[in-house]
C-alpha cells in the first residue's frame, strides 16, 4: 500500500490527512479530468489507521458498492418495550464496508498515478503564499499552487463537556463456535438495551451464520470507560443469543467518538485556497453522526465543480431548515426531557422505513420534513425549539 515519496516541494493539490475523506478526495481527483495534476497526501499516521467499519444506505448505485463486505434489504428495529419489526427497505440497500478493504482498494487505484505522492509527517500549520498556499510540516514546507484540503483540524467538540453531544461506541466482531446468526437481515436499532433518558442502542451486523459485528452506541454527552461498553456487549450476547464468553472468539474491537455538532466554520466556498473537508469541514451529519456516504457525495460534487471551474458555489450547499431541524434534535438530546429511544421509536412507528431512510439521508422535501415532525413527541421538541430561539439558534 505504498505511494511514491515527495520528489518536489510544489504540487497542484495538497491533501492534509490520510483518512477516509482525504483518500476519497484523492481518488475522485484521479478519476476526473484533473487526474494528471500533481497531488501530495500528507498524514500524521499511516494510511488507513485505525481500522473502522463504515455503513451506508442508498436507493441507487454507489461508487464503492463493489467492495461492500455485506448488504441487506431487511433491517430489524427493536423498541424498548420488546416490540420488534422487520423492515423491508427496498429499493434501499444497507451496506457494510471494512476500512481495510476500502483503503487497500483506493490506494491500489492511486498507485496507478505516479503524480500522487505520500509523506508521513507532523503537520504544523497552513499559510497563504502568493496565489497559492503552504503546508508547514516536520519534514519541510510544501506549496499548493491550487488548493490545500484540510481534514485534520479539530472541530469545536469537547469530549468532557456533557452539553456537547457525541456518538460514542465500542464494537466487537465475534465468531461463534457454532452457527447462530441469521445474516439475511441486520439490526439497525435495538433499543431493548435502553433504560435511561440517554439515547443508547445496540447495532448488529451479521456477515455470516457464525460472524457478526455488535456495536454498543450512545448519542449523548457523557462518555463511558471502554470496560462499560464491553460489559454491555457481553450481557447482550448472553441475553439475546445465549452466548457465553467461552462460546465465541473476539476477532477484533473498534472504538470511536464522532462529534454530533453543527460546524462552527464560516461558509466555505469552492474558490477558497484552503478548504476543510471530512469531519473537520462539517461533513458529518450532526443529528446522526453518519458520514461515509455524505462525504462521498460532497467530494464528488466538489471535484465536479473544480473540473468545470464552478468556483462560486458552497462546499456544503446551505439548507437552513434542515440545519435548524438538526439543532432542535440535538437540543432534545441535551435536555433529556424525553428518552432518546422514544423519539426514534415514534418516527419509525409512524413513517415508512423508506421515508425514514430518505429523511436521514437529507433527501426529503421541507413538506415531508414538516410531516415527519408531527410524528415525534411534540412537547420536548417544542421546548427545544424555544430554547434555541432564546439563544439565537446556538447550541450550548
Amino acid at each position: 500500500m505504498n505511494l511514491p515519496a515527495p520528489s518536489q516541494s510544489e504540487y497542484s493539490f495538497i491533501i492534509a490527512g490520510g483518512g477516509m475523506s482525504g483518500l476519497s478526495l484523492a481518488y475522485y481527483l484521479t478519476q476526473s479530468a484533473l487526474k494528471d495534476e500533481s497531488i501530495l497526501l500528507l498524514s500524521q499516521d499511516e494510511l488507513g489507521y485505525p481500522k473502522k467499519t463504515w455503513c451506508y444506505w442508498s436507493d441507487e448505485a454507489e461508487t464503492f458498492d463493489k467492495i461492500a463486505e455485506k448488504s441487506w434489504q431487511q433491517l430489524w428495529f427493536h423498541e424498548a418495550n420488546v416490540t420488534s419489526n422487520l423492515l423491508a427497505i427496498q429499493p434501499f440497500t444497507y451496506s457494510k464496508i471494512s476500512s481495510d478493504t476500502w483503503f487497500a482498494y483506493v490506494v491500489a487505484e492511486l498507485q496507478k498515478h505516479p503524480n500522487v505522492h505520500f509523506l508521513k509527517a507532523n503537520i504544523h500549520h497552513f499559510s497563504f503564499a502568493g496565489c497559492g498556499s503552504n503546508v508547514h510540516t516536520s519534514r519541510g514546507e510544501f506549496h499548493a499552487k491550487k488548493k490545500i484540503f484540510d481534514s485534520i483540524s479539530p472541530i469545536l467538540c469537547e469530549p468532557a463537556n456533557e452539553k456537547h453531544i457525541k456518538q460514542h461506541f465500542l464494537g466487537w466482531v465475534i465468531k461463534s463456535h457454532f452457527p447462530i446468526f441469521k445474516d439475511e437481515s441486520a439490526h439497525l436499532f435495538d433499543f431493548r438495551v435502553a433504560f435511561e433518558k440517554e439515547c443508547e442502542f445496540m447495532y448488529v451486523l451479521p456477515t455470516s451464520n457464525r460472524e457478526a459485528l455488535f456495536e454498543y452506541t450512545y448519542f449523548s454527552g457523557k462518555l463511558r470507560t471502554k470496560e462499560q461498553y464491553r460489559e454491555k456487549i457481553k450481557n447482550y450476547l448472553l441475553a439475546y443469543y445465549n452466548l457465553t464468553q467461552d462460546e465465541y472468539d473476539l476477532v477484533e474491537e473498534e472504538f470511536g467518538i464522532i462529534p454530533m455538532r453543527p460546524s462552527q466554520l464560516p461558509t466555505q466556498y469552492i474558490h477558497d485556497k484552503i478548504l476543510r473537508i471530512g469531519t473537520s469541514g462539517g461533513f458529518v451529519k450532526p443529528s446522526t453522526g453518519y458520514s461515509f456516504l455524505r462525504t462521498q457525495h460532497l467530494l464528488v460534487d466538489l471535484v465536479q465543480n473544480l473540473v468545470s471551474n464552478k468556483l462560486n458555489g458552497q462546499v456544503i450547499p446551505e439548507n437552513r431548515f434542515k440545519s435548524w431541524l438538526d439543532k432542535v434534535f440535538l437540543q432534545v438530546l441535551i435536555d433529556q426531557n424525553v428518552a432518546g429511544n422514544e423519539v426514534f421509536e415514534a418516527l419509525f412507528r409512524k413513517n415508512s422505513p423508506q421515508k425514514m431512510l430518505r429523511f436521514l439521508a437529507e433527501k426529503t422535501t421541507w413538506k415531508e420534513d414538516l410531516g415527519l415532525m408531527t410524528t415525534v413527541p411534540m412537547w420536548p421538541f417544542l421546548r427545544a425549539a424555544i430554547s434555541l430561539a432564546w439563544r439565537k439558534n446556538e447550541l450550548p
